[in-house]
């Protein structure tokens, strides 16, 4: 089992150096990107910091400190919700263009992480590891450090 968790690894910090390396030119993060990403497929929801931050799994104030970053940038803008108690997180232009311009060679990454498998084979392996997703935000897994 702990070769599974080693491969998993192995795998996040290949993709991680790779994503950082590449949006270095925009000056971004790896971590960044992804809550660009987040907020362009979900502009129709106008997503709040609470959404950002649940998606993520994260703390308030970790989002707070990768918004303040992005928007530092230009990069994204907050507007005032219809009832006015939370701010809704939105792309600029500038910020839409980048993820746009990434997005573009998303096929060629795809081609090159996924060779060699059948289109089952990437079915089951997307599967498995929401199932292995969902299975870490149990309740099971969070309480078993629990003392």
């Amino acid at each position: 089992m702990q070769d599974l968790k080693r491969c998993f690894k192995k795998i996040h910090n290949h993709l991680d150096a790779s994503f950082n390396r590449a949006l270095r030119r925009y000056g971004l993060t790896s971590t960044q990107f992804d809550f660009l990403i987040y907020l362009m497929e979900n502009s129709v929801d106008r997503p709040t910091l609470t959404d950002l931050a649940s998606h993520f799994g994260v703390r308030h104030t970790s989002a707070i400190h990768v918004l303040k970053i992005l928007q530092d940038k230009g990069f994204i803008e907050k507007e005032t919700s219809s009832d006015g108690r939370s701010k809704i997180i939105l792309l600029t232009n500038q910020g839409m263009r980048i993820v746009t311009d990434v997005i573009e060679k998303s096929p060629l990454i795809n081609s090159i992480i996924f060779r060699g498998f059948s289109e089952s084979e990437l079915h089951l392996l997307e599967k498995m590891l929401d199932r292995i997703s969902g299975n870490l935000e149990s309740d099971a897994f969070e309480n078993m450090w629990k003392v």
